[in-house]
């Protein structure tokens, strides 16, 4: 044999055995998972929405059904994973998205221990999709509660009115062009917003009084609390770390404290693992004097019932 050929024989002899050693490995670190059994781990931040929008600048990206979806079909896909720890930073968005995802996290509730932490801010739609878990763990320093609902109101009316545009609108019905953005609401028309509001508030307050037990009725007026207090009315179990929030995780579901911790993510593309990038589509940031804005479309919030806290938001 040449020695060239003897060389390439060699090569391809290495190649097969570093490929069928990863596979051995990951067959026995599967078997060790499926008799000791793991925690999964699910990170979600940002706004609440069915299109991915990161209109927020408080917790910036997305949380949507479909990417919940994809997380809880990977964690219930796998015999082996008893537990899920679900880590939440989100000032909440779609009320409708909201109560998906909701249902979604119920179903994975059914099946796994679940435990909620949140690092810095579990408030409004981000709050309303941890009432599933087990227990919800917050850092000491984290804003939960707003529970309520709220719903933004667009005119533009002055606007066009110096722009010298003129909109006409041809109607059926009185109430058919209801939040306009070309005209101030009537009362009767603020009065029908208020109750579609008031509604879908309600049925927050019900969903919370279902999964928690309340010890100040403050709670209901969308008040929101730091770490400690949010314990002290009944919105939150405990105060601590994502270790600890895992640590129960695990002593809940009957694992010993050294079961794997498996996290679950979505693949990335391929420009994202080569460049390390978290790529954000139609976010626009413009400095103000040191202030920085972002500015992004808003029409997937306006005049919709919202789960959203916004300092500020009037």
């Amino acid at each position: 044999m040449r020695r060239k050929d003897l060389i390439v024989l060699i090569a391809v002899g290495v190649v097969v055995s570093i490929v069928f050693g990863f596979a051995l490995l990951g067959y026995i670190q599967n078997l060790v998972r499926l008799g000791i059994g793991s925690v999964a781990l699910i990170e979600l931040s940002g706004i609440i929405s069915y299109s991915g929008s990161s209109f927020n600048i408080f917790s910036p990206g997305s949380i949507t059904p479909s990417d919940v979806k994809y997380y809880v079909d990977k964690a219930l896909s796998d015999p082996s994973i008893k537990a899920v720890v679900i880590s939440i930073n989100s000032v909440g968005g779609s009320a409708a998205a909201s109560e998906e995802i909701y249902q979604i996290l119920s179903k994975l509730a059914e099946n796994k221990v679940v435990v909620v932490y949140s690092p810095e801010i579990l408030v409004s739609g981000g709050y309303y999709i941890a009432l599933p878990a087990k227990k919800i763990v917050v850092s000491p320093h984290a804003i939960v509660g707003s529970v309520g609902a709220v719903t933004m109101i667009v005119n533009v009316n002055e606007l066009l009115n110096k722009l010298g545009v003129n909109i006409t609108i041809v109607k059926s019905g009185e109430f058919k062009d209801i939040l306009s953005p070309y005209r101030s609401p009537t009362q009767k028309e603020l009065s029908i917003i208020q109750e579609i509001v008031n509604k879908t508030a309600q049925i927050f307050v019900e969903r919370v009084k279902k999964h928690r037990v309340i010890m100040d009725e403050d709670v209901f007026k969308a008040k929101i609390y730091f770490g400690e207090e949010a314990v002290r009315v009944g919105l939150a179990d405990d105060v601590g770390t994502l270790d600890k929030a895992i640590e129960i995780a695990k002593e809940l579901a009957g694992l010993p404290q050294y079961a794997p911790l498996i996290k679950i993510e979505k693949p990335k593309g391929l420009l994202q693992q080569l460049l390390g990038l978290d790529l954000k589509i139609g976010k626009i940031e413009i400095s103000f004097g040191g202030v920085c804005s972002v500015v992004n479309d808003l029409s997937e919030f306006v005049g919709k019932p919202l789960y959203l806290w916004i300092p500020g938001l009037e």
